[in-house]
């Protein structure tokens, strides 16, 4: 499957795979590196911690983190 996902990933250009904070990388980075894409990380908002709670991380700011993120990769 993955070399399936990686031959689509390079016969459609594309540039980043992303996964999220809350999930293990391992395999976004795997196709990544086998295909020359970069991989990026997006939040689900799920996972902020209590330190990032603290610093006035909210719903909005997390997304438009997210967004900033989604709008370099299509760059």
């Amino acid at each position: 499957t993955m070399a399936e996902i990686v031959e689509f990933v390079k016969a459609n250009n594309v540039r980043t795979i992303f996964s999220e904070e809350l999930v293990s990388p391992k395999v976004a980075r795997a196709i990544a590196d086998a295909s020359g894409a970069s991989c990026e990380t997006l939040n689900p908002l799920e996972g902020l911690t209590d330190e990032e709670l603290a610093s006035g991380a909210d719903y909005l700011s997390v997304m438009r983190e997210n967004l900033d993120a989604l709008e370099k990769a299509l760059a």
